[in-house]
C-alpha cells in the first residue's frame, strides 16, 4: 500500500513539473515594461527582444532610453515615461496605440518600476518621503494598469506585478515594505476581479538582487544621513549616532551580498508571461521560498521573537548616549576646573609680585 502511494506521489509530482514547462511563444506577441532604464526591467526587455516578442519598453531618463535602443532590434520601441505625471502615463498609452497594429492589444503588462529607500525607524521620516515611495511603488501602479488594462482585457493578456520578499516578512524596509504589502493586496484583488474576463495578475517577490536600486549610498547612506540631520536633539538622543552606523553598516553588508543573478527573477517574469499553466506568486531566491514565506504562517508572537532575536535589527543605544552625555560634562568640568586653576595661578604671581 505504501509503495502504491509512493508512486502515485512520484507520478503526480511529474506531472505537475511537466506541465509547468508547457510554454506559449513569445513571437508576435506585445508586453509593456515599465522601469527599464537599469536592473530586471532592462534585462528583461532585452531577453524578450531575443525571443522575438514586440516591446514597449518605457524609460525615465534619455541616457537610459538611449542605452537601450543601441543593444535591441526594431521589435523593441523605447518610450518615455513617468509613473509620478499622470499626464506622461497618458502620453505613454497613445503612443503604445498608434504603434500597435489594428485589432491587437497588449499580451503581458509587467509593473516594474520602483525605488527603495527609507529604511529605519518609521519616525525618522517625513510624509514627503513616505509619499514619493508610495507614489512610485504603489500608486504609479495602480495607475499605469488602469490606464492600460483595456488593451490587455482586448486580448485577455497577463498582468505581472513586481512586488518584494520584503512584504512577506517586514521588519526594517521602511516605506519600501509598505509599498510592496499594499502591492500584493492589491494584485489579489485585482486578480479576482479580472477573472470575469480571464485576464490573469501574477506577483514577483524577489529576494536582495544585485541591481541599481541596491547602490549603497545612493539608497540607503544619504537618506540616514538626510533622516539624522534633521532629527530633533530628543531623539538623537534616544537613538544614537550609532544606530545609523549599524543601519548604514547592515545594508552595506546587504547590497554586498544581494544575489548578481538576476536572470532568475527575469526567467520567472517570463513564465509568468509565457507559461500554459503560470504561477500565482513567484517567491524568488532561497531566502524568500525557504524561510521568509513558511515564517508568514506562522502565529504572530512567534514571528515577533524569531524577528527580535535572530533578525539583524539596528537597536537604540540610549545607553551609549547617556555615556557620551556624561563624557561631555566631564570634560567640561574639566574645563572649567583648569580655568579656575589657571585664575588662580595668575593670582598668586600677581600676589608675588606685589
Amino acid at each position: 500500500m505504501f509503495l502504491i502511494l509512493a508512486l502515485i506521489s512520484v507520478g503526480i509530482a511529474i506531472l505537475f513539473w511537466l506541465l509547468d514547462r508547457v510554454t506559449l511563444s513569445p513571437k508576435g506577441r506585445y508586453v509593456l515594461i515599465t522601469g527599464c532604464d537599469t536592473g530586471f526591467g532592462n534585462a528583461l526587455a532585452k531577453s524578450l527582444d531575443r525571443q522575438g516578442c514586440n516591446v514597449f519598453a518605457t524609460c525615465l531618463t534619455p541616457n537610459g532610453a538611449k542605452t537601450l535602443e543601441e543593444c535591441t532590434s526594431d521589435r523593441l520601441h523605447v518610450i518615455m515615461m513617468d509613473v509620478l505625471k499622470s499626464e506622461s502615463i497618458k502620453e505613454a498609452f497613445e503612443e503604445v496605440q498608434k504603434k500597435l497594429p489594428q485589432g491587437s492589444g497588449l499580451w503581458g503588462l509587467v509593473n516594474n518600476a520602483g525605488v527603495t529607500g527609507n529604511v529605519g525607524y518609521y519616525d525618522w521620516w517625513t510624509r514627503d518621503d513616505f509619499r514619493r515611495i508610495l507614489e512610485v511603488n504603489l500608486l504609479g501602479v495602480i495607475e499605469v494598469t488602469n490606464v492600460f488594462l483595456p488593451l490587455v482585457k482586448k486580448v485577455k493578456g497577463r498582468i505581472v506585478n513586481m512586488s518584494s520578499g520584503i512584504a512577506l516578512a517586514p521588519c526594517s524596509a521602511g516605506g519600501y515594505a509598505i509599498s510592496k504589502v499594499g502591492i500584493e493586496t492589491y494584485s489579489d484583488c485585482l486578480r479576482l476581479q479580472l477573472h470575469h474576463f480571464q485576464t490573469s495578475v501574477h506577483i514577483i517577490e524577489p529576494s536582495f538582487f544585485q541591481t541599481d536600486g541596491m547602490q549603497r549610498k545612493k539608497a540607503f547612506d544619504d537618506p540616514l544621513e538626510r533622516a539624522w540631520s534633521r532629527m530633533s536633539k530628543e531623539q538623537q538622543d534616544a537613538y544614537g549616532r550609532s544606530c545609523i552606523d549599524e543601519f548604514k553598516q547592515l545594508y552595506g553588508e546587504i547590497s554586498k551580498t544581494a544575489d548578481t543573478r538576476i536572470h532568475l527573477v527575469t526567467d520567472s517574469i517570463e513564465h509568468a508571461l509565457f507559461a500554459k499553466y503560470p504561477w500565482k506568486r513567484y517567491p524568488v531566491g532561497g531566502l524568500i521560498r525557504f524561510v521568509a514565506r513558511p515564517g508568514g504562517l506562522l502565529p504572530s508572537f512567534i514571528g515577533d521573537f524569531l524577528r527580535y532575536n535572530f533578525v539583524p535589527f539596528p537597536k537604540p543605544h540610549r545607553g551609549q548616549i547617556r555615556r557620551e552625555d556624561a563624557t561631555r560634562e566631564q570634560q567640561s568640568v574639566n574645563g572649567i576646573l583648569e580655568g579656575l586653576d589657571c585664575r588662580l595661578e595668575n593670582i598668586q604671581r600677581d600676589t608675588k609680585s606685589d
